[in-house]
């Protein structure tokens, strides 16, 4: 028996239409507003996926076109900028290696205080046997 899969292409098409509809009047929306526009900002104005506007070709385009350039790049790093950062990481990487090797002369040191500290626990319970034997 022939499935009637008519009625399924027909909701899916006209889904379709509607999402490119609202994705384009969320476009001009956001252009004549002036707000950021990228993939993800028109996905969330259109009540559409990322996805979906990725794959939509001419929409896709557009919203590429559509991007504005950032107001305050980001300064590249001057050599003497590049030279003090490094400069800084070497420094934190030395005093990281000082406080790793401090912290296990730190334990080492506990250990034995601990065990002087029983040692002398220890002679006391003998003197103390000791004076109660006398």
């Amino acid at each position: 028996m022939p499935r009637n899969t008519e009625g399924l292409k027909r909701s899916a098409r006209l889904r379709s239409e509607s999402a490119m509809q609202r994705a384009l009047a969320a476009l001009q929306r956001m252009d004549t507003s002036e707000r950021e526009i990228n993939f993800r900002t028109v996905a969330a104005e259109a009540g559409v996926s990322a996805a979906w506007l990725y794959s939509q070709q001419g929409l896709r385009g557009r919203i590429v076109r559509s991007r504005k350039p950032l107001s305050n790049p980001a300064p590249l790093a001057s050599p003497r900028q590049d030279r003090e950062r490094v400069s800084r990481q070497n420094i934190v990487a030395t005093l990281r290696l000082r406080i790793k090797t401090l912290e296990e002369k730190n334990r080492e040191l506990m250990g034995l205080l601990e065990l002087a500290y029983g040692e002398l626990a220890l002679g006391r319970e003998k003197n103390v046997s000791a004076g109660n034997a006398l």
